[in-house]
């Protein structure tokens, strides 16, 4: 049953997390190195999440016990989602910082921002 529900659970969030991707490569906020990028890892997470036997077969090499490989698994998927998740809203928010200062710059408000030393008439 659980490994059921981490199969669910990995694809819905890979299923999410690919389609939101493609949204922001699609309309230029994120470029196509982000895309591929973040594609391949969560169609990897997929791969592991409906064959678990590969880190189940990789702890048990290393002395790990059995069972806790889909453990581990659901573990990995959900912080993969809240690293991507994060890279979303830094990127988001670096694309509207950038906006803001270059319409600043146009403006010449640049002068009165607080704590500009070339503010000093010298």
């Amino acid at each position: 049953m659980v490994l059921v529900i981490g199969r669910l659970f990995a694809i819905v969030l890979a299923g999410i997390a690919i389609s939101k991707s493609y949204v922001d490569f699609r309309s230029g906020r994120e470029s196509v190195q982000m895309f591929l990028l973040w594609t391949v890892t969560w169609l990897g997470i997929v791969v592991v999440a409906l064959f678990p036997n590969i880190i189940d077969t990789v702890l048990a090499a290393g002395g790990g016990g059995a069972g806790i490989g889909t453990f581990l698994g659901i573990a990995l998927v959900f912080l993969f989602f809240l690293v991507y998740r994060m890279y979303v809203r830094l990127e988001g928010l670096e694309q509207k910082l950038t906006i803001v200062i270059q319409e600043l710059a146009l403006r010449g408000e640049w002068r009165s921002l607080p704590g500009d030393d070339r503010t000093k008439d010298s």
